[in-house]
C-alpha cells in the first residue's frame, strides 16, 4: 500500500494511475462478488468495496474493510446526483480518488454537488462528452486555452488567473475557487460565473471582450473593463465596495443592484444600458463623451452624476426616498439627449453646458433647488411643479422653459440677448436689466447689490477702503 502516500497534491492522477487496471477489471466483472441474492458487490481492493442493492437501484453504498458505511452514492440512469457522507469525518483523499476511479470505470456522470465532494472540476464539450479534472490538470486545460466548453470548477487555488487570448464560447463557474485575481485575455469571447465568490479580489477584462460576468455577492474591490467591449455585467449584493472602470466604446447591459461602489466611470462613445438600483456610490458616476446609451438610477446614494460633451443618449433618475438620490447632476456641452428627473426626490443641483439642444424634464422634481443653462441654449427645460428656487441660463438662448406652478420659484435670470420662451402663470415682482443681464424676481428679497445703481457702487467701495 505505498502508493498511498503519493495522494499529496495530485491525488486523482495517481490514483488512476494505479487504480486503473483493476477497475477494469471490476467493470467486466471478475472482481464482482454476491454476497447474497439481493445485493452485487464491487471490490475496488481490500479496504473498499460498493455495494448495490437489487431494491435500490439508485443508490450505491460506499463501505470499508469493517463494513462501515462511508458514503451514499445518489442517482439513476447513470447520473450521479449528489454523495452523503456517513458519519462525522469527510472523506479522505483516497476514497475520494476511489471513488473517482469507479465513476470514470463505469462511464458515471456527475452533478455539481457530487463534484464539489470529490474536489473535481468537470470538462464539459460541445459535444456533450465530459471530463473529470484534478486541480493540476485543470490549470493546465485553462492554460492551454479552451475552446467550445464549459467548466465547472470545484476546487482551484492560483493567486493569479490568467484565461488565454483568444479563448473562444467558453463558460466557467468560478464560485467555489480561491483565486485572488482573474485576468481574461484579450479577444476572448467566454462566461464568467463568480457568484458567492469570497476570494477574489481583483478582474481585469482586456480589449475586444464579449460575454457575460456575473458578479453577484462577491468580494470584488476592483473591476476593470478595457476598450471596444461587449459585455453583460451584472453585479448585485456585493460584499466590499468596488472601483469600477469600464473603458471606450463599450456595450451591452450593465445591471448593479444593493451594492457598493468607490466609483463608476465609463469611457467614450459608450452606447451599453446601464441599469443601476440602490447602490452607495462613494465618489461619483462619471459617463465620458458621446454617450449614446442609457442610464436608469433608482434610489442612488451618490453626491454626483457627470455626463460628458456630445451626449445623445437618455439619463432617467428616479428616488423617492427622502434621504439619499444623485444630489449632483452635471451634463457637459452639446447635449441633445434626454434627461427625465420627473417626480424624484434627489437632485437638488442641474448643470447643463454650452449648446444645449436636448430635453430636460424636472417637473414635480421635489428636491431640485437651483438649475445652470449654458450659452447658446436651444432646447426644452421643463420644470413644472417643481421646487427649483434660482435659474441661471446663459447668452443666446432661444429655448423654451416652463416654470408653472414653481412656488419656490425666487429668480431666473437671463441675458437681455435672449429670445427665451418662458412659460409660466408666476408673474415677477421685480425684473432688473443690469450688464446685459436680465433678472426676474419672484419674491420681495430685500436690499440685493445689483438693485443699487453701478456709480454709487463703485462710490461705496471707494470710500470703505479709503475709511478702512
Amino acid at each position: 500500500m505505498l502508493h498511498i502516500f503519493y495522494f499529496k497534491g495530485v491525488v486523482l492522477s495517481s490514483i488512476e494511475i494505479t487504480f486503473g487496471a483493476k477497475l477494469k477489471n471490476i467493470i467486466k466483472g471478475e472482481n464482482k462478488v454476491d454476497k447474497d441474492k439481493n445485493a452485487t458487490v464491487y471490490n475496488l481492493n481490500k479496504e473498499y468495496r460498493i455495494v448495490s442493492l437489487k431494491g435500490n437501484k439508485c443508490s450505491l453504498f460506499f463501505k470499508n474493510k469493517q463494513n462501515n458505511l462511508r458514503a451514499t452514492l445518489e442517482g439513476c440512469g447513470k447520473i450521479l446526483t449528489n454523495i452523503s457522507v456517513n458519519g462525522e469525518s469527510d472523506l479522505t483523499a483516497v476514497e475520494k480518488g476511489y471513488l473517482l476511479s469507479f465513476v470514470r470505470a463505469k462511464k458515471y456522470a456527475i452533478a455539481k454537488e457530487v463534484a464539489d465532494v470529490l474536489e473535481v472540476s468537470i470538462l464539459q464539450y460541445e459535444d456533450g462528452r465530459e471530463e473529470y479534472l484534478s486541480e493540476r490538470l485543470l490549470k493546465k486545460r485553462i492554460a492551454s486555452g479552451l475552446n467550445f466548453a464549459k467548466v465547472y470548477a470545484a476546487r482551484l487555488r492560483e493567486n493569479h488567473l490568467i484565461i488565454p487570448a483568444e479563448t473562444r464560447n467558453c463558460s466557467y463557474n468560478f464560485t467555489h475557487c480561491e483565486i485572488g485575481k482573474i485576468t481574461i485575455g484579450e479577444g476572448c469571447n467566454v462566461n464568467i460565473d463568480l457568484r458567492d465568490n469570497n476570494y477574489t479580489t481583483g478582474l481585469v477584462v482586456k480589449d475586444k471582450f464579449s460575454g457575460t460576468l456575473n458578479l453577484s455577492r462577491t468580494a470584488l474591490e476592483s473591476v476593470f473593463i478595457g476598450n471596444n467591449c461587449r459585455c453583460n455585467f451584472s453585479l448585485s449584493d456585493s460584499k466590499k465596495c468596488v472601483n469600477m472602470q469600464i473603458g471606450e466604446v463599450s456595450g451591452g447591459n450593465i445591471n448593479v443592484v444593493n451594492s457598493c461602489l468607490y466609483a463608476l466611470q465609463i469611457g467614450y462613445y459608450s452606447y451599453a444600458d446601464i441599469m443601476l438600483s440602490n447602490n452607495v456610490i462613494k465618489k461619483e458616476i462619471a459617463i465620458g463623451n458621446s454617450f449614446r446609451g442609457g442610464l436608469y438610477a433608482i434610489n442612488q446614494n451618490c453626491e454626483w452624476l457627470k455626463v460628458g460633451n456630445d451626449c445623445k443618449g437618455w439619463v432617467k433618475l428616479n428616488c423617492q426616498a427622502a434621504v439619499g438620490g444623485v444630489k449632483n447632476l452635471m451634463v457637459d456641452n452639446d447635449f441633445s439627449g434626454n434627461i427625465n428627473l420627473s417626480g424624484d426626490a434627489g437632485v437638488r443641483n442641474i448643470s447643463i453646458g454650452e449648446r444645449c439642444m436636448g430635453k430636460v424634464d424636472a417637473t414635480y422634481a421635489s428636491a431640485v433647488e437651483m438649475v445652470v443653462v449654458g450659452k447658446y441654449f436651444t432646447g426644452n427645460l421643463d420644470l413644472g411643479s417643481s421646487s427649483v428656487k434660482n435659474i441661471f441660463i446663459d447668452y443666446g438662448a432661444n429655448g423654451s422653459v416652463n416654470v408653472k406652478n414653481c412656488k419656490k420659484c425666487k429668480f431666473l435670470q437671463t441675458s437681455s440677448d435672449n429670445d427665451l420662451y418662458i412659460e409660466g402663470e408666476i408673474k415677477s415682482v421685480d425684473a432688473l436689466s443690469n450688464e446685459g443681464k436680465v433678472i426676474y424676481y419672484f419674491e420681495d428679497v430685500g436690499y440685493l447689490p445689483i438693485k443699487v445703481p453701478f456709480y454709487k457702487r463703485l462710490y461705496e467701495n471707494i470710500y470703505k477702503r479709503y475709511r478702512g
